[in-house]
């Protein structure tokens, strides 16, 4: 990937030469062509190699094949005619300086290089520090924060913080950016015998990140898009992370009362983009599974979300808010609503259900685990067929895999159970039951759901027909039948000859059953079938069938 062959050093001193070499002010017009070749996507096929970038740029219809030297960019040279540094050497540059940092930082700079940042890196970091030194310093301060409630403040202080960032003309990728790699880390994570306050500080900071990170529309395609996926995947553990050393440290009561003061923040994330919903799922259920486990914020929590659900007016505006009461649902072992909640809709229950029973299991409630499988394995087959049809391998793996998560913490081996699954789960499941049936060593089984499919003996892995063969010859006669006839339907010599082929094998399985009689009466009637065939009856007669 080209991210990991740049060199961070490399790159930026190749930025200050190439604002030395070409200032803004008298050669704005070529930067600016630059800036839109890069950002319009015109800039593709980039590679790096001993420090010179490479790639292809196209414009105005035609494509341009520009090399820009990181450490000499005077020497630069391009597949067009200008003289110099031309715009295609700059975007070419552009879109790799995008690889570590953000595009509009450069060019903002470039055109004002005098002008200061309002808040360095370290300015801001002693900033956070200074914020929470207001608050931590004595029990009298702890106490007056709790009646003014401070989680107000810093969600304050963070969005002025925010504000402060330098967010003009960014694109959405570059926004995440800036916010995971130049925002968030200018709250130092606190180290594990750091008192409860600091903890809970660096959780709001990151539950402020990630709220406007999922707020960020994503965009349909691309590489953008999948940068914009990869930002808050990759940001996820971080406030898991945070969530779960909080959980650690001992709270007083007037800590409580700042947790209770939280829970509207947290709400927050559910109304972030529907595009990263499983994030936010991720999120939200850890925080109130490791923070907030006050029964009666539960209580109220699911209160508030089901309300929330009834008052919006499509079923997207919905999930989230069912999602989350569905969750907290369960948190307070009322799991029937947790399932009623979930169960007219068939992805979001897969995924629910999958993740209560394993949750279940891992508190070794078996009998509760066990139960959610069931409810999982009746709705089988009628969530099946309403998920899209690229959805339904998905939906297979994750029930099989359900299952054996049910079997090991149930203790049980109830082949006959497997089996009706697989069986449920056809067509979709067909190699699976067919790995199945063949350790199992149902051979007849097996041949049947070959030829159900329409397999042919060519189809078939040779060590499967042996084995049956082994077994019980007879059991292959019928899929011989079929594939003769597959390939006499084909109606061409070559398949024809494939169909002699099998023929000759299917008259020696004949013989060795000693079934002779069947064999004359099966191939006088292929015969008869085939009559009007004359290149089939002449192959017929060359191998002496007839």
């Amino acid at each position: 990937m080209l991210q990991t062959m740049l060199s961070q050093e490399v790159m930026t001193k190749a930025a200050q030469r190439l604002m030395k070499l070409l200032p803004y002010n008298k050669h704005s017009d070529v930067i600016k062509r630059a800036w839109q070749l890069y950002r319009t996507g015109h800039v593709y096929n980039v590679t790096v190699e001993d420090d010179i970038l490479k790639g292809k740029v196209t414009d105005r219809g035609h494509t341009y094949e520009p090399s820009f030297q990181l450490k000499q960019a005077a020497s630069s040279s391009c597949s067009c005619t200008t003289v110099g540094l031309c715009p295609h050497n700059i975007a070419l540059f552009l879109y790799a300086y995008n690889q570590i940092d953000v595009v509009g930082n450069f060019i903002r700079q470039w055109k004002e290089p005098n002008t200061k940042q309002k808040l360095t890196g370290s300015t801001e970091k002693q900033a956070v520090s200074e914020e929470k030194q207001k608050v931590t310093n004595t029990p009298s301060n702890i106490e007056h924060m709790t009646k003014t409630n401070i989680v107000d403040a810093w969600w304050q202080s963070f969005e002025e913080r925010y504000d402060r960032m330098f967010l003009y003309d960014l694109t959405e990728e570059e926004h995440m950016r800036k916010l995971v790699q130049s925002f968030f880390p200018t709250f130092e994570r606190p180290k594990s015998k750091a008192p409860f306050l600091d903890h809970f500080y660096y959780v709001h900071a990151a539950l402020f990140t990630f709220v406007k990170l999922v707020h960020i529309p994503q965009q349909e395609w691309g590489y953008s898009a999948i940068m914009q996926e990869r930002h808050v995947t990759q940001f996820v553990p971080k406030v898991q992370q945070a969530i779960k050393d909080l959980a650690k440290k001992t709270s007083t009561a007037m800590h409580e009362q700042l947790i209770y003061a939280s829970i509207p923040y947290v709400r927050n994330i559910l109304s972030g983009e529907l595009t990263y919903f499983r994030q936010i799922l991720d999120v939200y259920e850890t925080i109130w599974n490791d923070v907030l486990t006050d029964p009666t914020y539960r209580e109220e929590e699911c209160n508030w979300a089901i309300k929330q659900l009834n008052e919006k007016g499509s079923v997207e505006q919905q999930i989230p808010f069912i999602a989350a009461a569905s969750y907290v649902s369960f948190l307070l072992e009322n799991d029937q609503q947790a399932f009623e909640l979930i169960e007219p809709f068939p992805y979001l229950a897969t995924e629910q259900i999958v993740n209560f029973m394993h949750i279940s299991f891992a508190k070794k409630q078996i009998h509760r685990g066990a139960e959610w499988f069931y409810r999982l394995e009746k709705h089988i087959e009628s969530y099946l067929h309403s998920l899209r049809m690229n959805d339904r391998d998905w939906f297979v793996r994750t029930v099989l895999s359900a299952y054996r998560q049910y079997s090991i913490a149930t203790k049980s081996d109830e082949t006959e159970r497997y089996e009706q699954l697989l069986q449920k789960l056809l067509p979709y499941s067909f190699y699976m039951y067919i790995d199945y049936l063949f350790d199992e060593q149902k051979w007849k089984e097996l041949i049947e759901l070959y030829m159900l499919e329409k397999a042919t003996v060519d189809m078939i892995p040779t060590y499967h027909l042996k084995s049956v063969e082994q077994a019980d010859r007879s059991l292959v006669l019928p899929l011989y039948h079929q594939t003769i006839m597959y390939y006499i339907e084909q109606k061409n010599r070559s398949a024809y000859e494939q169909a002699i082929k099998h023929v000759r094998k299917l008259r020696a399985h004949y013989r060795a059953l000693k079934q002779m009689p069947r064999w004359e009466a099966y191939i006088t009637k292929l015969a008869e079938q085939t009559k009007r065939l004359r290149a089939f009856q002449d192959l017929l007669r060359k191998g002496k069938f007839i």
